[in-house]
């Protein structure tokens, strides 16, 4: 089990009852999915018996937190392989270690595809000209960021076709970015900086371009949540709230 949110002396209490209540519902054969902040009773779980996905999830897991992310990554997926019928490269904003996209390349077979796959991050955490006091508190101590950049390089290095861009979203789109995209992931923890990337990234979307926003639903990204709310209201779009604390958006082009 992968939580967080109550205080961390009281998370062994809560582990313990759901741990209690799982038993119950495999003692009668019934699914109970109690993962990463997400509790989902008598769910079907097809993706676990999808092997390709299960692979590539567990060979780019870093410990049982990462694993604990398979229905977010089963997201990510569907949307990344709902992307190959439309024109356009991969963009993900956010990258850290290169996780998500680790198991997406390998799950699509990213390699063997005429496609760029753009990996943004600045490598340093939440700069503060695209964040907030509190968006920093949040997100910065949870990462280390000694040497992942190369970390990263060398992960996709036997990819010619994925591109890691070190520097600060948006402005390192100056440098790098592509013409087309049909697929979008956000995880950048901050709704200036991700809402800002979509005032750039707008006119290269395709017509029916897949956006995964990583921390829609969450509710201590209260802010983050309200800007895209306010943002794709503004674009003619709503965002998807799932229950995984991710959100999507299905992208139209205006019509004439």
């Amino acid at each position: 089990m992968s939580f967080y949110g109550p205080p961390r002396e009281q998370l062994g209490e809560v582990a313990s009852n759901l741990l209690q209540v799982e038993k119950v519902y495999q003692q009668h054969g019934l699914s109970a999915f109690m993962h990463d902040n997400l509790i989902a009773f008598m769910r079907n779980e097809h993706f676990v018996r999808d092997q390709p996905f299960v692979t590539a999830l567990l060979a780019n897991a870093d410990g049982e937190t990462d694993a604990a992310k398979i229905w977010r990554l089963h997201t990510c997926c569907w949307a990344a392989r709902s992307a190959l019928g439309i024109e356009g490269d991969f963009v993900e904003c956010g990258t850290y270690k290169g996780f998500y996209a680790g198991v997406m390349t390998q799950y699509l077979q990213f390699m063997t595809l005429p496609r760029q796959f753009y990996l943004y991050d600045s490598f340093a955490g939440l700069p503060e000209q695209w964040s907030t006091d509190l968006e920093r508190e949040q997100a910065n101590p949870g990462y280390q960021w000694d040497g992942v950049y190369q970390d990263v390089i060398d992960r996709f290095g036997h990819m010619p076709n994925v591109q890691v861009v070190k520097g600060i979203v948006p402005d390192v789109f100056d440098t790098v970015m592509p013409d087309r995209i049909a697929f979008l992931h956000l995880d950048l923890n901050a709704g200036a900086a991700e809402t800002a990337a979509l005032d750039r990234l707008l006119p290269r979307l395709s017509d029916g371009a897949m956006v995964v926003l990583d921390d829609f639903g969450r509710l201590e990204q209260r802010e983050l949540c309200q800007a895209h709310v306010e943002w794709w209201r503004a674009h003619d779009h709503s965002v998807l709230e799932l229950p995984t604390g991710q959100g999507l958006v299905t992208y139209r082009k205006p019509t004439a």
